[in-house]
């Protein structure tokens, strides 16, 4: 079961943390050079990011609607990002900048507007996710591609531990949506992740079925110890596993420890 730092609702935490990365990845993209490639998108430019972005940002207030386009597997996303690029490739990055922000400011005013009865919707891959905690996928879009962005144009991207782990809080309930099939099929094992100074969260396989925080997780196979940030950009495949290991960033120990190494391999990348 996953332990929480703190009882204030996700929404309190995250809406705050989206507002300040967004702050942050607006100030880099529209002081930067917008033609410059980005090696994480080698088809994408600066621009291209920030317009992405600009696209993603409605699905999170369409999805609790019954609203906009969700695919059912993830394989399928990347044909559907570049549908909706299409349309904002004519305009700069400041303009950009003023799309994301008032789109940002609208879906936390509507979520916060649901209450207590937050609805949930079909995500991609095909699980249901409340609302509120989709904003934590969305938070992980802005970090990861504002990383994506700084190491192109050679500017600093510090994540919050704190908000990296807010990332894996919200990204849990779809993960066994994002299982790659030919990656589990057979596999049982069970991982606990313990993000430090954060939160700890169980991810149990079940002959090649993925349950997040089950009531009664079994054994452990794999204890992982991670910086949170160290973790994010790990599985989003934005950087090597090796590099945290060899700096003491990730950790792992247990029955059969060396199953964390072949973590990432079993989910699609996001």
């Amino acid at each position: 079961m996953a332990t929480m730092q703190t009882t204030d609702s996700f929404l309190d935490r995250v809406a705050p943390a989206i507002d300040r990365v967004a702050d942050r990845f607006t100030t880099m993209t529209t002081t930067a050079d917008p033609t410059v490639r980005v090696p994480a998108s080698p088809e994408w430019t600066v621009r291209d990011v920030a317009a992405h972005l600009v696209t993603v940002a409605p699905r999170y207030a369409d999805g609790p609607r019954g609203r906009g386009s969700w695919v059912a597997t993830p394989p399928d996303l990347a044909a559907l990002n570049q549908e909706q690029l299409a349309g904002r490739r004519d305009a700069d990055t400041a303009e950009l900048a003023v799309r994301l922000r008032a789109s940002l400011a609208d879906l936390i005013a509507q979520i916060t507007g649901y209450g207590g009865e937050i609805p949930s919707f079909r995500f991609h891959g095909g699980e249901r996710i409340r609302a509120d905690a989709a904003l934590g996928i969305l938070l992980g879009e802005l970090l990861v591609h504002g990383h994506d962005v700084a190491k192109a144009v050679g500017r600093p991207w510090p994540i919050e531990p704190g908000d990296a782990a807010l990332v894996v809080e919200g990204v849990n309930p779809i993960l066994p949506g994002w299982v790659r099939p030919d990656g589990v099929r057979g596999f049982s094992a069970g991982f606990e992740i313990r993000l430090r100074g954060q939160a700890r969260h169980v991810w149990s396989f079940r002959d090649g079925r993925l349950e997040v925080n089950p009531s009664e997780p079994g054994r452990i196979d794999a204890h992982v110890s991670a910086d949170a940030g160290a973790l994010l950009l790990v599985l989003y495949r934005r950087e090597s596993q090796w590099r945290h290991i060899a700096a003491g960033r990730m950790l792992a120990w247990g029955r059969r420890p060396w199953l964390a190494l072949t973590l990432t391999q079993r989910f699609h990348q996001p």
